[in-house]
């Protein structure tokens, strides 16, 4: 690998590296809510750390294009204020030349970031998701200490959580049964988890009796029982009111061309999500030759408009971008959401690059 190649590339992965870990740190930081909820519920340590690992590629189909942008504008915006640029083209080198590595990197990138869109991604959304309804549905004393997790609606429960939820003492729950508008009682002394069994001891149900002879008062069933089980994982399945579902995002590309081979509104958005991801992948080429092209500053008091251009730029895909998501009932109009921006920043860059080749301002 030439010299030249190597210095622009060092400069350039440096500051890229940095800024999808900034993203990476910010998104960890953003979802800290979902970690310490999946770290209560679960108690074990090392799929907590999966659980975050799991959410680090759902950031980086758009944290690489943006770091792309800032490491390849910074890139030759020091080469530009420190005449490292004015030397190297002095001395024969033209800005093809010096675009070429940085060019080719960028593709490299942008076929990761496609392979991340469209498999990685996914996977990892669906095992994320898949990962928090196991370890929240293994026990049922903690789900049902997370009371916003349950579905018993317009209930009283109060318990004392031991042993970091593998026990409760003093166990009083009161539901109400919408079928016949009346409350039921369940208590224990104590609730204890074995294995994948929950144990109950000096249980009382309360519960009441649908008769139509008496009418002037409600007849209660009342159990009492020293010792009870039953399966954990089936309570706490019965108890929980999300169930997972796969969404258009956590498909596979292989399973969104065959959704798109369909008809109907299932058609349509799996063919929108498709453009969607191919549109990450290719913004990280267009970034990466906007902030090249326009992180170039010529003159002794360069223009600030250099810099206005490439955000306005940088906006317009982005508005794009979400105008594309929300197209998803009108594919043709995604489409040109989607891809037409591309090909109008390659024509500007291009004949801004031919500008700074020619030597003009």
């Amino acid at each position: 690998m030439p010299i030249l190649w190597r210095y622009v590339l060092l400069g350039y992965l440096r500051v890229f590296s940095l800024s999808v870990c900034t993203f990476i740190a910010v998104l960890i930081v953003t979802r800290f809510k979902d970690i310490a909820r999946f770290t209560a519920l679960s108690g074990d340590y090392p799929k907590t750390v999966l659980f975050i690992v799991y959410q680090i590629p759902l950031i980086l189909p758009v944290a690489i294009p943006i770091s792309a942008l800032i490491a390849s504008l910074l890139l030759f915006q020091r080469l530009s204020s420190t005449f490292e640029l004015t030397a190297l083209r002095a001395s024969g080198l033209s800005l093809r030349s010096i675009l070429t590595p940085l060019l080719l990197s960028s593709l490299l990138l942008s076929v990761f970031n496609f392979s991340c869109c469209a498999e990685i991604s996914p996977y990892c959304r669906r095992e994320s998701k898949a990962l928090l309804y196991r370890e929240t549905s293994a026990n049922p004393l903690l789900l049902m200490q997370r009371q916003n997790l349950v579905k018993v609606k317009h209930a009283y429960l109060n318990m004392n959580i031991k042993e970091e939820g593998k026990s409760a003492k003093d166990f009083i729950l009161i539901a109400h049964n919408e079928s016949n508008q009346r409350l039921s009682l369940f208590s224990a002394r104590q609730l204890r988890i074995a294995g994948t069994k929950l144990l109950g001891y000096d249980v009382a149900i309360v519960s009441h009796l649908q008769s139509e002879k008496w009418e002037s008062y409600d007849p209660l069933i009342i159990e009492n029982q020293s010792s009870m089980s039953t399966a954990a994982p089936v309570l706490s399945a019965a108890l929980k009111k999300n169930r997972p579902h796969l969404e258009t995002n956590a498909l596979g590309l292989r399973m969104l061309r065959i959704r798109a081979a369909e008809s109907g509104k299932s058609a349509n958005s799996a063919l929108v999500e498709i453009l969607r991801r191919l549109t990450l992948s290719m913004a990280v080429f267009s970034f990466t030759l906007l902030g090249c092209t326009f992180g170039i500053e010529q003159g002794r008091n360069p223009s600030r408009m250099t810099l206005i251009t490439a955000l306005a730029f940088t906006l317009t895909i982005l508005v794009s971008y979400f105008l594309g998501k929300a197209l998803k009932e009108h594919p043709l109009m995604a489409i040109l959401a989607f891809l037409l921006p591309h090909p109008l920043i390659w024509i500007a860059c291009g004949a801004k690059l031919h500008r700074v080749a020619k030597g003009v301002l």
